[in-house]
């Protein structure tokens, strides 16, 4: 090695000596700043979260800003606390609006201790007594219009007079969340009414809510804070005071009510195929479902609707939209009868007007009547299908969620 060699070693070693040593230094002034700003030292901080009992704070929302996060960073002794938003007297002294009263925005949080388990199968053998209805309770925040708080998160903006706003902007923002929610505010006569999005009524409570679930699954933790945050940011520019159920709580509602939904939430499905081959007649289709009750909508299927208008299964021809008004014979080869199980009130009603006309068609027609597998359908089989279905109904029943009730239509939609 040359003399060249061993001073460019040297250099290197003193380079890396002298990086060290400023490090420690840098590390030493941030420590110190640290501790005249903070006052303590790092010995002081806990290091054991199970010793200390600190609840740590969940993450916010990556894509929402609101005024809480302030809040909760300069209150962290209590996460569990969310966000108070005052607007000071002295903020609107200069304000022009002194003759309206001012209304200063609160967060109230209500928090209740988790309120369902997950549901077992509840099948009673026959004589024995039906157990109790399960009906999904609530949090502690209970709905005094006539909102579900067994099946949808309340939220609730209360005044101290009536005020009129426009809710417009704040339910384009709920929408987004994508799942449904509802507004109900309070008028001077103490009755509830849905809010319109334009209407600049005045309401002195407004009630909010999304649903915990529905057919594309269980309301997240990402949307229920999200809601709430459109709330709070609702709240902090045109006043109100803000109360909500508890999250978690809400949640874990959301999570045994889609478990349940997944349960039950069932089509059954009838096929009625040519069985030589040849066409079926489009005006004998028309005839037999007319006989039997069946309207025609404007997509070419058929539907039998119960007294109240509700409809209880529908009859569609595939291939072709025929329409045996015009004199039209062309045929199709397959019918479908569709059953949606938990949409339908008086189902077992339903599914026997459904499997008779199933058989009628398949012989009138000369075809046969088979299931969503291609498998032939025979009258034995359907009995075993109506028992499991009166199974079906009775856990619904019991879980207070009856088919084709308001419940029951709004999670299976």
């Amino acid at each position: 090695m040359t003399s060249l060699h061993y001073t460019l070693i040297a250099l290197g070693v003193g380079l890396v000596v002298a990086m060290f040593i400023y490090n420690l230094y840098q590390e030493r002034r941030s420590r110190k700043q640290a501790e005249r700003i903070f006052g303590f030292r790092q010995g002081d901080l806990p290091t054991d979260r199970a010793d200390t009992g600190m609840r740590i704070p969940e993450p916010a929302v990556a894509d929402e800003i609101s005024l809480t996060d302030a809040y909760l960073h300069e209150h962290p002794a209590d996460p569990r606390i969310e966000p108070r938003i005052d607007l000071s007297d002295d903020e609107a002294a200069d304000d022009g609006w002194d003759s309206v009263p001012r209304i200063e925005p609160q967060i109230e949080e209500h928090d209740t201790r988790p309120v369902m388990s997950s549901p077992k199968p509840v099948y009673p053998e026959p004589g024995e007594p039906a157990p109790e209805p399960v009906v999904p309770q609530r949090g502690e925040l209970e709905p005094e219009s006539f909102l579900d708080g067994g099946i949808e998160y309340i939220a609730r903006f209360r005044y101290k007079q009536p005020v009129a706003l426009v809710f417009a902007t704040l339910q384009d923002n709920l929408r987004r969340i994508s799942k449904p929610i509802r507004l109900v505010g309070q008028r001077e006569d103490g009755s509830w009414e849905p809010v319109l999005a334009h209407a600049n009524r005045a309401y002195q409570t407004v009630e909010l809510s999304l649903l915990l679930a529905d057919r594309s699954g269980p309301a997240s933790e990402v949307q229920v804070d999200t809601f709430c945050r459109r709330l709070y940011e609702f709240a902090a520019e045109h006043g109100g005071a803000v109360s909500c159920q508890d999250k978690h709580a809400a949640l874990e509602r959301a999570r045994v009510l889609d478990s349940f939904c997944a349960e039950v939430d069932m089509l059954i499905g009838l096929n009625v195929i040519s069985a030589s081959g040849l066409d079926f007649s489009s005006q004998a289709i028309h005839e037999l479902a007319g006989r039997s009750g069946l309207v025609q909508s404007a997509d070419g299927s058929y539907g039998l609707r119960d007294g109240e208008g509700r409809l209880m299964f529908t009859l569609a021809i595939h291939n072709e939209l025929l329409d045996p008004s015009e004199g039209d014979e062309q045929g199709t080869q397959s019918l479908s009868l569709l059953f949606d199980v938990p949409r339908v009130a008086q189902g077992l009603f339903a599914f026997d007007r459904m499997a008779n006309l199933g058989f009628e068609l398949a012989q009138r027609l000369g075809g046969q009547l088979v299931d969503d597998g291609g498998r032939p359908v025979s009258r034995e089989s359907l009995i075993k299908d109506r028992k499991h279905l009166e199974m079906i109904y009775t856990r619904m029943e019991h879980h207070g969620i009856p088919a084709g009730g308001e419940r029951a239509l709004r999670l299976f939609a």
